[in-house]
């Protein structure tokens, strides 16, 4: 395992790496250099999002451990590790593991920004990633991406799109056990990485346009807000009109397990929600827009509840907070689902396969070559 840290968070986490890997190497990413990859990007065709993220240092130990035969295969995970594989093409079988459609996202990341000078921003972001998805797909032998909605969306030739398999995301169902915690019955909450836009945008949408008219009908409610690196935009909120703001929890199950209900309010996105399936494991019914439903492929009304207006969403929040037969039925299906469903074995399986036809691909484009040179030496 290779991997960045950018700060001592990323340290800790890495930490646990071990546990899992026989043999991990952290690379050290100083902020200065971030700064410095992003401003050099802006008078180039890379885009931020992996600029930020690119380390020459990292890109030397994967050459160095390709060319000492120590790799067999590599995985490289989201769009920003693709410069740092570049060198290996052609040298080893390779997945790209996408996880999601990075130019959906920043297409629907337009239609809600307001500032025409961030408009034309992010449009052309929008065009460096989808050139690099595209570029991803032709390097490797194969692509993984979590949901076939992002599949579908993917940037690429029909041709291209039979290289790119879907791995769903599994939930620990022993680490997120049915009804671990006693709900408490007007408490609502919503988990995510604070520093990540959807999730910023959605608890300010949240915050800003429906939890005024909950709290209006029902002030003995409570909203907390619980992730990582809360931007003062989302920690400005905490202490006001019965907000709390939580952040960088060891353990989100003690939070979202106590909650009557959880909100997923995301405006734009692309993959799947884990925040969805981890409340449906422990047995806390969800209220989502629409935008996060055809990734997990839930059906509304039965394993969640759907709406995207103010009103639509307090009403939803409302009607879980009266229907107690209702809410029931919802956790149920909903518990049952992630048990079909969404079990990490299956995706394991599913990732092996993809490994598997990533060598086979990669020893096919070997023997072509062969030929190829046989052939022109006669």
């Amino acid at each position: 395992m290779l991997c960045l840290a950018t700060n001592e968070e990323d340290r800790r986490f890495a930490a646990e790496l071990p546990k899992h890997c026989p043999n991990v190497e952290i690379i050290w990413l100083p902020r200065w250099r971030s700064v410095w990859n992003c401003f050099a990007a802006l008078f180039s065709s890379k885009a931020l999002r992996f600029a930020y993220f690119y380390a020459p240092s990292l890109r030397r130990r994967v050459v160095e451990k390709v060319s000492r035969g120590e790799v067999d295969l590599v995985h490289a995970e989201h769009l920003k590790s693709v410069p740092m594989v570049q060198d290996v093409v052609g040298k080893v079988p390779m997945v790209f593991d996408a996880v999601d459609c990075v130019s959906m996202f920043e297409a629907r990341r337009r239609r809600v920004i307001q500032n025409p000078f961030l408009k034309v921003f992010f449009w052309m972001e929008w065009k460096k990633m989808a050139h690099w998805e595209a570029k991803a797909c032709q390097l490797f032998n194969r692509t993984v991406i979590t949901s076939p909605v992002d599949k579908g969306y993917y940037p690429v030739r029909e041709r291209m799109l039979e290289k790119i398999d879907v791995v769903p995301n599994g939930v620990d169902l022993g680490h997120f056990g049915f009804k671990q915690y006693e709900p408490e019955k007007n408490l609502i909450i919503f988990c995510g990485n604070l520093d990540y836009f959807p999730n910023r945008d959605a608890v300010l949408y949240f915050a800003r346009s429906v939890w005024p008219i909950l709290r209006s009908r029902r002030p003995e409610l409570r909203f907390e807000i619980v992730g990582s690196r809360p931007p003062w935009s989302v920690r400005r909120l905490s202490g006001i009109d019965n907000v709390r703001v939580v952040a960088s929890v060891p353990d989100v199950r003690p939070h979202l397990g106590c909650a009557w209900v959880a909100l997923c309010p995301i405006r734009l996105q692309a993959g799947i929600q884990n925040k969805i399936l981890e409340a449906m494991a422990l047995g806390v019914p969800v209220v989502a827009t629409r935008t996060c439903v055809p990734g997990l492929g839930v059906e509304p009304g039965k394993h969640v509840l759907v709406a995207d207006q103010p009103e639509e969403i307090a009403s939803a929040v409302e009607l879980l907070l009266d229907n107690h037969t209702l809410r029931a039925s919802l956790v149920e299906a909903a518990r049952k689902y992630v048990e079909q469903h969404v079990n990490w074995d299956h995706s394991v399986e599913k990732l092996l396969d993809s490994y598997a036809e990533a060598m086979k691909d990669f020893a096919g484009s070997k023997e072509v070559l062969a030929t190829v040179c046989l052939e022109s030496e006669s």
